[in-house]
């Protein structure tokens, strides 16, 4: 009798629990989602220094969590230059590429000038990895933008992802069994992965016409999309368990922090750029 009451109390308390994550995550979302497409249908410098100002947060969260573990880390050169990548994109003549080099190189100096000892090489490092993860990938929404129709190939890309993300929470609460890899993330299973890529595929298609591509090149966009989008999850998934945190950051309620809500987004990001380039989007 003991043993049946305390299992219906956990599963009441776990019910209750997941309704609180669940109002937390629609809350937040209810306030960020109209500022994202309020920028990407702006556009622009407004759109470029917005989420320039998203990745600098993502780079501050990343300080955090590197500097728990003890991991030298420089973050002011990381907004830095984080912002000069996204700023590359909005300036004709300046390739991204060139302000990465750029970067590397002061970085360095930097990291030999600012060191006291041989443990700067390791915020040479991890500054250069962040700014590569960060500002680098994420800026290829800056280019996606930009695109011919970059209104509609934002948009689309941001659906997609959300799809993949809904449908891999639900589908792998209610159906999922096998975990998918659980030395990574624990919570994530392969009925959340393969209901999540389905929402996306059959999401790409209905999104074609706003594309202006055929069903089946809407379909093979929204694949790509889930696939790599859920690759940076795990990714960053990784990067947690790593330096021992649970969430980036607590800027989002219910989602965690910028790095949280944002890591299958910049995985995702050059794959679905040079892919609708591929498909004849100018």
């Amino acid at each position: 009798m003991i043993t049946g009451t305390g299992s219906a109390g956990s599963g009441e308390s776990a019910k209750k629990g997941l309704t609180q994550v669940l109002s937390l995550r629609i809350f937040t979302a209810s306030i960020g989602l109209p500022i994202v497409l309020v920028l990407v249908y702006w556009g622009g410098w407004t759109f470029t220094i917005g989420f320039a100002l998203l990745a600098a947060a993502g780079a501050l969260e990343l300080s955090q969590m590197l500097m728990s573990r003890g991991i030298l880390f420089f973050p002011r050169i990381a907004v830095v230059w984080i912002v000069a990548l996204f700023i590359s994109r909005q300036v004709p003549g300046v390739a991204p590429t060139e302000v990465l080099a750029l970067g590397m190189a002061l970085n360095a100096v930097a990291g030999v000038i600012l060191g006291r000892d041989a443990s700067s090489f390791m915020g040479v490092v991890t500054t250069s990895w962040a700014a590569l993860y960060l500002g680098y990938l994420f800026s290829f929404l800056v280019a996606l933008r930009h695109l011919q129709d970059g209104l509609a190939a934002t948009v689309s890309f941001f659906v997609v992802v959300w799809i993949t993300d809904t449908l891999a929470f639900f589908v792998g609460r209610r159906f999922g069994r096998t975990r998918l890899l659980p030395h990574v993330s624990p919570s994530k299973t392969w009925a959340g992965t393969l209901g999540g890529a389905a929402g996306a595929v059959a999401g790409g298609i209905c999104l074609s016409w706003f594309l202006h591509v055929t069903w089946w090149q809407g379909g093979l966009f929204g694949l790509v999309v889930s696939g790599t989008g859920q690759l940076g999850d795990l990714l960053e998934s990784q990067l947690k368990r790593f330096t021992g945190v649970k969430d980036s950051g607590g800027l989002l309620p219910g989602h965690g922090g910028i790095l949280d809500r944002f890591d299958s987004v910049l995985f995702a990001l050059p794959f679905a750029y040079y892919l609708l380039k591929s498909l004849g989007i100018p």
